[in-house]
């Protein structure tokens, strides 16, 4: 069953990485890739004659890899669609709702994390703080009613122990931050704890007609979560439940229980601390680094509050010099843009900065970026520094850099 139904999700999902071609992929860069991202989802390894699955649970693979393949892809997925898929042997996860994302803006307060929860007070956000570590390589989750927090969830730890890490590191490492909405009627049946009572199928299997007290359905299927709450029998509550998905858990509610005292995260935090910078989505806002240390800056300020550069003398430095200082931009995404820009432009004077990222750069598609780049570069430079990428030691980098030089070598001889 679980081949079946993973063949049929993969033909109607898009991969998040791939397929690539075994010869042209250093498969450890592509584990590390989705280790580093905490992601949850599954490989697919396919030859000419077979396929293979194998999951993987908050970047961790947990199968194994086959010896003989000719591509394999990523699918990322729900955290407990994978457990369920692939019949994994671990405790219960809380499904949590993502579609309803808050707008959160950092800059405004500075990234101060006391200001944080403050602003999660004063909008009253019932719902949850998702948090990705991405330095420790941890996830965790803040339960909040109309902006208190009243649960935590980090690292395997629990209640106040885990608000306590989890402040910590917010403070110190790297943090992937997002805030979404919860109706209230799910917060307050998962907060004084609950039974599993059974995983099911198919929507028919569902012994809803049994279930006489507070009882929480949940549809688990790749992409999403949904919930049905029933109280005596009656559904009180349906927030993105899905009847055609592939597993539904049935969570009982827990009377006996007490709902716990909310938590003071602020009385937790000793003067000032600041977020570490936050990736964000595509519809979050802008944000401002110095362009000499690249610390967090306010679009007000004048000079770097780190590290004291004249925010004035940038603004009038030449188009050209400002692309290359991005070229140390500390988010993948603009500095590909960067890369992009320059080849686009032609600019003959970035060559040696992009020789040096050559160098050091360990990222394969920024790599690729960087040779494409290249490719589109009139200089003879540029063109040594492709040969040079043809010998790189990621066989993905060397496929590009060979394709871009027997493209140019090509238009020469027409």
């Amino acid at each position: 069953m679980q081949e079946l139904l993973l063949a049929d999700y993969s033909l109607k999902l898009k991969p998040l990485y791939g397929p690539f071609h075994r010869d042209m992929l250093n498969l450890s860069w592509l584990v590390e890739a989705i280790s580093s991202s905490l992601r949850s989802g599954y490989f697919l390894f396919q030859s000419s004659d077979k396929f293979y699955f194998s999951p993987v649970l908050d970047g961790k693979p947990e199968g194994t890899f086959p010896d003989d393949f000719e591509y394999v892809s990523f699918f990322s997925t729900m955290e407990n669609f994978v457990i369920h898929a692939f019949q994994l042997q671990k405790e219960h996860r809380i499904p949590l709702y993502s579609q309803r994302p808050v707008w959160v803006n950092l800059e405004s307060i500075n990234f101060n994390i006391r200001e944080f929860f403050a602003k999660l007070m004063d909008f009253g956000v019932t719902g949850f703080v998702s948090v990705d570590n991405r330095i420790k390589l941890l996830k965790g989750n803040i339960l909040l009613n109309k902006g208190a927090v009243v649960k935590t969830y980090y690292g395997g730890l629990v209640g106040l122990d885990g608000l306590k890490r989890l402040l910590e590191d917010l403070g110190e490492d790297v943090c992937t931050l997002k805030v979404y909405e919860l109706h209230e009627e799910i917060v307050n049946f998962l907060l004084p704890g609950y039974e599993f009572a059974g995983l099911y199928k198919s929507f028919e299997q569902l012994p809803l007609h049994e279930m006489k007290d507070m009882t929480m359905v949940i549809s688990v299927s790749p992409e999403k979560y949904g919930y049905l709450i029933y109280k005596s029998g009656k559904e009180v509550l349906m927030e993105g439940f899905e009847k055609d998905a592939p597993f539904y858990e049935v969570l009982m509610s827990c009377h006996t229980s007490v709902t716990p005292e909310p938590m003071e995260p602020l009385s937790l935090l000793g003067g000032e601390r600041h977020l570490r910078i936050v990736k964000y989505d595509p519809e979050h806002p802008v944000l401002y680094f110095c362009p000499a240390c690249w610390s967090v800056i306010s679009k007000d300020d004048r000079v770097c509050p780190n590290c004291g550069y004249d925010l004035g003398e940038f603004h009038n430095l030449p188009y050209e010099y400002k692309l290359i200082m991005a070229l140390e931009h500390p988010m993948k995404e603009m500095k590909r843009n960067v890369i992009y820009t320059i080849g686009r432009k032609d600019l003959e004077i970035a060559i040696p900065h992009l020789e040096v990222m050559i160098a050091k750069e360990t990222d394969p598609l920024l790599l690729i970026e960087l040779a494409d780049a290249l490719s589109r570069m009139s200089s003879p430079e540029a063109v040594r520094l492709l040969r040079a990428m043809a010998q790189h030691r990621y066989p993905v980098v060397r496929s590009r850099a060979h394709l871009h030089l027997q493209r140019r070598l090509k238009h020469v001889h027409e």
